[in-house]
């Protein structure tokens, strides 16, 4: 007696769709995948339409231009004796050069003006023209090392004008001060202002 031939059942095609779909799903939260690194910094918002063509008049006393080389050296172009004049800083000395250029505690006649200006639950407060600027210009040829480091200062430099501010109107720390007053520091008082220009050869730059 002739014995019948069992058919294979076949594969279900929708089941190994799905199967295939998990291991994918699977892979792409398991694996981790190398991604650059960068800089968290809230960005200006974007100016008024009728305020786009208007050039902003600052004075040199109000300005801090940075300048980077193509060999990776920092200098600043500030004026001396009526003429402006490149000085090359090292980068252990950006933040302390900074944090004086934007607070400017002894008033000094060539960094910048101080002004009255309302600070919200603070009242009028003596404190830098809100109009001052760090202009940050690189060379071609800048290494994105440099270029990190030396935005890693500036922020370090920011960080410490809060915590001066925050200690002398508050008595406490920058980090320990609530929301409004994290603003009133941060935002009306000494706000961050880094500018950065487009990247040029800066032939004038040794």
């Amino acid at each position: 007696m002739a014995r019948k031939k069992r058919k294979t059942p076949g594969i279900n095609g929708s089941s190994m769709a799905d199967i295939s779909f998990m291991l994918l799903i699977f892979f792409l939260i398991t694996t981790s995948m190398e991604t650059d690194k960068g800089l968290k910094r809230t960005l200006p918002p974007l100016a008024p339409k009728q305020q786009d063509n208007k050039p902003i008049e600052i004075k040199k006393r109000n300005i801090l231009r940075l300048l980077v080389n193509q060999e990776d050296k920092i200098v600043i172009s500030k004026e001396i004796s009526g003429r402006d004049e490149i000085v090359e800083v090292p980068l252990e000395q950006l933040k302390d050069i900074a944090v004086e250029f934007i607070m400017n505690p002894k008033d000094r006649p060539d960094l910048p003006e101080k002004e009255l200006r309302e600070i919200p639950g603070l009242g009028e407060q003596r404190v830098t023209t809100s109009t001052y600027a760090i202009s940050l210009k690189n060379q071609i040829g800048t290494s994105y090392q440099r270029y990190i480091d030396v935005q890693n200062e500036l922020i370090r430099a920011y960080k410490e004008v809060w915590n001066k501010y925050a200690q002398q109107m508050f008595r406490k720390p920058y980090d320990d001060l609530t929301v409004s007053q994290q603003k009133a520091v941060a935002k009306d008082a000494y706000p961050m202002h880094i500018s950065e220009m487009p990247l040029s050869n800066l032939t004038n730059v040794k």
